[in-house]
């Protein structure tokens, strides 16, 4: 079952009728239906012929039907139901026919009525009226669910259908009117015999079976159409009063003025009177709720500009304390612009000292190198030359005076001297490394190192005539003589490898032993320069050195250097 879906639900039209609505509307059938059956047999009871209870009893009916036609337009307004359109279309009919009735009544402005009217034509104006308001109330139940596509609607379209509307039931008004005078020739006849007593007749049975059956009708389409909405409820019972007085008014009475010709003209009022109760009950509990809004308004109007000036008093403090902060902020950045800038410059400063430092260290490695293949030079060439000269001198000495036995040991002391002085001289600066380049200085210190130390030392030179210039030659034979010396002294390795390597863009030289290693967080022991060493004889060329270790797992030591930059210095 589909729910109702409205823009509000406030409204009768809209708003799904609750279980007290529904109890009030049975009690309120019930109550009529007791009062119709405590009626019935007292209908044909002839009474005082009361004329001013027609016309006043017609304008009441007039005056209801009108306003509750009022009060479904302006719902239709709001919520351009088209069902509230023809509803309220609905009520203008009836009230507009019921002034016809009330204008054609024999006996109430003259004998015969007014508008031309004849002796049937209040007969055929009350079926008129009582026939058409059913059918409308039918078109209304098919018509609301239909309501969703008319929700847009513009203002001007929704005045013009209420005008339409209005002129619709005025014109079938007087459709009817004119049908019930000048057309009577045409309508047959209801009622036969004097006017104050008339008979029925056979059409009037029919017509009045039709607009009874067409009400009964009416109700069972609002009880099948769900949902329900307080309205249809209501509109049940004004149908079910509706059935009650045409049985009344023209089934179970015998004349005019008798209890049955009263009790019908009752029920039509009360007919007319429902609905008109609830919308008016209705605008009355929306206005209380208008009138609720407006002073919860007035106080949240309140509320919120107490707050407003509590924000704005905020808001001035709020500021002040900003600009405070951002004075103090801005005198703090000013001072921390000035420490940056000191910071820069000390650190430009102690970055122009620690590269006049490496210049100066730089200098001085190279003139002690200079210097050691100088000593080296003059070791080799005077000393040991000096050395070897006196050894022969000494043998030729010892062989003509019969005294190699006794010089022998000065023999063994001079050889001991030369190698000695050949050993000092290497370690100054291997002449290997300027006479024939570096790769046969490599081979020369891997030899040396593996007859010192007894370790093995697998030597890879790629491309085998591999050579530097200076000062990168001398750079990368003392590293690779640096890390030797340390993993003689410290690696307790059985094997060590050195790989030097000439790319396009670099030299890479690798040296791996297969030692217990070392942690590489552990802080460098005092006066333990190895390492540092490294990187800084590697700087100097502009190379880098990574070194890889852990305790038991060997170290691996290797140092990249630019060619680009070694081809420029």
């Amino acid at each position: 079952m589909n729910e109702l879906t409205t823009d509000s639900r406030v409204f009768l039209s809209t708003l799904p009728p609750g279980r007290r609505e529904r109890r009030l509307a049975i009690a309120v059938v019930l109550i009529t239906a007791v009062a119709f059956i405590a009626a019935v047999p007292f209908a044909k009871v002839q009474l005082a012929r009361v004329w001013a209870f027609i016309p006043v009893y017609e304008s009441a009916v007039v005056v209801c039907d009108s306003l509750t036609a009022a009060l479904l337009l302006g719902q239709y307004r709001i919520l351009r139901s088209k069902a509230l359109l023809v509803l309220a279309t609905g009520y203008l009919l009836t009230a507009f026919t019921a002034t016809a009735h009330l204008l054609t009544f024999p006996g109430v402005f003259s004998d015969t009525g007014w508008l031309g009217a004849r002796s049937q034509s209040t007969a055929w104006l009350y079926v008129f009226w009582h026939g058409s308001f059913p059918l409308i109330v039918i078109a209304y139940a098919w018509l609301k669910r239909d309501d969703a596509a008319t929700r847009t609607q513009p203002e001007s379209t929704c005045t013009r259908a209420i005008l339409a509307a209005i002129a619709f039931a005025a014109l079938v008004a007087i459709a009817f009117a004119i049908l019930a005078t000048s057309g009577y020739a045409l309508l047959p006849p209801q009622l036969s015999g004097p006017p104050l007593a008339p008979r029925y007749t056979v059409a009037h049975a029919i017509v009045l079976t039709l607009i009874w059956s067409l009400s009964l009708l009416a109700v069972v389409t609002l009880l099948l159409r769900r949902p329900h909405s307080v309205l249809d409820l209501w509109l049940m019972v004004v149908m079910c009063a509706w059935l009650f007085d045409i049985t009344f008014a023209g089934v179970l009475n015998h004349s005019r003025f008798d209890l049955g010709f009263y009790v019908g003209r009752i029920y039509s009022l009360c007919a007319a009177s429902f609905v008109l109760v609830i919308l008016t009950l209705e605008n009355i509990n929306l206005y209380a709720r208008v009138v609720q809004a407006l002073e919860s308004e007035r106080i949240e109007r309140q509320r919120v500009e107490s707050q407003t000036v509590q924000l704005n008093e905020a808001n001035a403090l709020l500021e002040h304390r900003v600009a405070a902060r951002t004075a103090a902020l801005t005198a703090a950045n000013r001072d921390l612009l000035n420490e940056v800038l000191e910071r820069k410059r000390a650190e430009a400063a102690l970055e122009h000292s620690r590269e006049e430092l490496r210049e100066l260290a730089s200098i001085g490695t190279s003139a002690r190198e200079q210097e050691n293949r100088r000593i080296a030079r003059e070791l080799h060439d005077e000393l040991c030359q000096t050395l070897a000269t006196s050894r022969l001198e000494l043998e030729l000495v010892s062989e003509r005076k019969a005294l190699k036995a006794e010089l022998e040991p000065v023999h063994m002391l001079l050889d001991e001297a030369v190698v000695a002085t050949r050993r000092i001289a290497a370690d100054l600066r291997p002449l290997v490394l300027d006479d024939l380049g570096l790769g046969a200085a490599a081979e020369w210190l891997a030899q040396n190192f593996q007859q010192r130390h007894g370790i093995e030392c697998e030597l890879i030179v790629e491309p085998p005539d591999l050579d530097l210039e200076e000062p990168q030659a001398t750079a990368v034979f003392r590293i690779m003589q640096e890390s030797l010396t340390n993993i003689g002294r410290h690696a307790h390795a059985t094997q060590a490898t050195l790989s030097l390597t000439r790319n396009d863009d670099h030299v890479l030289l690798i040296v791996h032993d297969n030692g217990v290693g070392f942690d590489l967080s552990t802080p460098r022991k005092l006066n333990s320069f190895g390492l540092s060493g490294l990187r800084e004889r590697a700087y100097l060329v502009a190379g880098e050195v990574s070194i890889q270790s852990a305790p038991g797992c060997g170290t691996s030591i290797e140092v990249r250097i630019p060619l680009r930059v070694m081809q420029e210095r």
